[in-house]
Parts: structure tokens; sequence; C-alpha cells
């Protein structure tokens, strides 16, 4: 096995573009929808869904559950990052003064921003001025970013992500990823499978003056939902990455998002194209909770809008792939060997997911945690109870 340098793993960001992520966007908000949303045609759809009761993991870079525009959306998470290799993560007890290290152990805090932008544009709220793809979704932050935008060890992320499934996570956002392979990683994202909790990973990005880059692991791995970007006129964004592996593309280019500390960022980067499309996921799995994630997989590929070249199915459609009907699409081709994310994980640990096979064939699902915030906490409030 291969194991991917420091210098390669990172954030689904541009290098040549890092300016732009971080600059500040002019003009201030728009009274008008973001094109963005408009592209996906993210608002037609929510009349019917707006991601409620779904749980999106951000592991990412840390999420500033202060921002205004994620008020009330952003759990207790959970940081993998600062350890010594082999630690668990130093979680704070409940009921903790808050603070920076508070916030910081639960994943809640951001000194990067890219966690937080990717945050807001799957879930910033409706009221917001700047709503996300899935206003009423939650955001379950889980840190394995440096203050680089990096990861140094891919086990440490497959343990993140594993974390993810078992508290409560319906979907999983990794706008991260590198050049190689890693054996744990692809067993977290088995793992995923088998809880039935949907991957979605963006393809990459790259220098205009390199030659073409393969997609990045884990986007790569047939099970995931792979994510390149396109700029405002629908077609590939220069820099992002593509390839035979590519399922769907989003707007990826001059988006606008949440920073840290309240204000907003202009962003640009495959990251920020997988944010919308598990913001569409969250639509799809709000809409029709009794779809598995591979349906919910399925429906988005299958009613994604064609577009050029390098944008595998197209460019995803939110409305359509709410008001999909599984019996009216086409039937997947599943492969008779088991998937490369299978095989590569079952090299390392064939006894676990051996153990994983059997908790399919029995229908079963760990059991997993969920979280009361603000919002949820809001919409409980509102229900009345049985016979009132």
């Amino acid at each position: 096995m291969r194991y991917r340098s420091a210098s390669r793993a990172l954030a689904c960001v541009t290098a040549t573009l890092a300016a732009a992520l971080l600059s500040p966007a002019a003009g201030g908000a728009s009274a008008s929808v973001p094109w963005h949303l408009a592209a996906i045609d993210a608002p037609a759809s929510w009349a019917e869904s707006t991601g409620e009761g779904v749980v999106v993991a951000v592991v990412d870079s840390g999420v500033d559950a202060d921002h205004p525009d994620l008020a009330g959306a952003v759990l207790p998470g959970r940081s993998y990052v600062d350890l010594d290799p082999g630690d668990e993560p130093r979680l704070l007890a409940l009921g903790s003064e808050p603070g920076p290290v508070y916030e910081r152990a639960f994943g809640q805090a951001d000194p990067v921003g890219h966690g937080t932008a990717v945050a807001g544009l799957i879930a910033a709220g409706a009221d917001s001025g700047h709503p996300g793809v899935a206003p009423d979704a939650e955001i379950l932050p889980v840190r394995v970013l440096d203050d680089e935008n990096r990861y140094h060890d891919s086990a440490m992320v497959g343990a993140a992500v594993e974390w993810a499934v078992d508290n409560g996570a319906d979907i999983v956002n990794l706008s991260l990823g590198g050049h190689y392979d890693s054996a744990p990683f692809a067993e977290a994202i088995a793992y995923a499978e088998a809880n039935d909790v949907l991957v979605v990973a963006c393809t990459g990005n790259q220098r205009l003056d390199e030659p073409a880059e393969e997609v990045w692991f884990p986007a790569r791995v047939p099970d995931v939902l792979a994510v390149t970007g396109t700029d405002d006129r629908g077609s590939r964004w220069r820099t992002a990455v593509t390839g035979e592996e590519t399922d769907l593309a989003a707007p990826g280019a001059d988006l606008l998002a949440p920073e840290p500390g309240g204000g907003h960022r202009t962003v640009t980067g495959t990251s920020f194209a997988s944010a919308l499309v598990s913001g569409a996921a969250a639509l799809v799995r709000s809409a029709h909770p009794d779809w598995t994630a591979a349906e919910v997989r399925r429906a988005m590929i299958a009613t994604a809008r064609a577009g050029g070249e390098g944008l595998g199915a197209g460019m995803v459609d939110a409305a359509a792939a709410v008001a999909a009907d599984l019996a009216s699409l086409p039937p997947v081709e599943v492969p008779a060997e088991a998937s490369p994310a299978v095989g590569l994980a079952a090299t390392t640990a064939g006894g676990a997911l051996l153990g994983l096979a059997a908790l399919l064939l029995r229908g079963g699902r760990v059991p997993r945690t969920r979280y009361w915030t603000a919002r949820r906490l809001a919409a409980r409030e509102a229900t009345p109870a049985p016979g009132a």
C-alpha cells in the first residue's frame, strides 16, 4: 500500500485559487437567489423538502457554530486534530464552560474557514439571506484538517468517517482527498455503505500548467458519489479534476459562502461543488426517508441534466431528484466482483468486513446517537403532542 504525502493530502481547493478562496466577496449579498442554487434547481424543491431530519457530517476543518447563517444547525461534533498518534480525541464533558478549547474539541470552531464554507453551502438557514441547498438539514462537524487545511493521516480520516456514521450522519461530505489509496480510509467508506450512509466527495483540483490528474481518492471509489465543479455557464471549471469515475457536477467557482466570524467570502474549488451535491442529497433523503443511500445516489445520477465533457452524468438537479420515481428510473448495473472499497479494506481487515457482511445480511444497523439542536428543539416544540 502506498501512503500519500502530507503535501498531497488536502482539501479540494486549487492551489492557484487559494487567494480566491479567502478573498472578500464584492458587492455583498444579492436579494436574488444565488446563481449556484438556481443552477441546481434547489429552490424548486423547497416546497416539498428542505432537508429536515437529515444530518450531514462535514469531515473538514471544523465549522463555526456561531456563524449567524448556521444558527442552531451545528451539532456537537469531534476533533481529531492536535492529537498524538493513536490517542482518542479529547472531548470535554458536557456542561463545561464554552470557549475556544471547548469549541475546538467538538469541531465547532474553524481556524481555516474551509469547513464553515462547506457547511454553509449545505445548510445555511433560509432566513439568513444566504440559504444553503438544504436549509433545514443539520451539520455534524468532524475536524480532520489542520490549521494549514491538510490532513497527515488517512487512517485518522477513516476513523472520523466511522465516528460520523456511528453518531447520526445520514450523509458524509468529504471535501478533501489525495492521490494515493488508503486501506483504512477505504474500510471506513465500506463501513458507511454498510450502514446506509451516503458518502459524497470532491474529485480534486490541479494547477493549470500541470498534466491532467486522475480523480482523487476517495472520490474514485465506486461507492462514493464523486463530484466535479463547473463555472456559471455550466462548463467544467478549468482546474477541476475529472475522469471516468466522476458521477455528477455542481457549481464550483465564485460561490458566496460564510466565513468564520460572521462574514462571507467567495470560494472556488470542487470542495464546494461537493457541498452542493451533499445538500441536494439531504433534500432527497428528507423527501424519501424510506430510500436507501444507494437509491438516493441512483436517483441523483439518473435525473442529472446532461452537460459538457467531463461532467459525469451531468449537473445535479435537486428538484428532479426529489421528484424522482424509483420505479421509472433505469436499473443500476451491479458488478459481480466486490467494489475496490470493499476489496482494499478486506486486504487489511478481512475479519472486520466479514462482520459487516453479516450485519448487511441480517439488515442490522449500528445504533446511532441523535443530538437535539436549536433547530430540532424548535421543530419539536412546534409539533402538537398526540391528541392535542
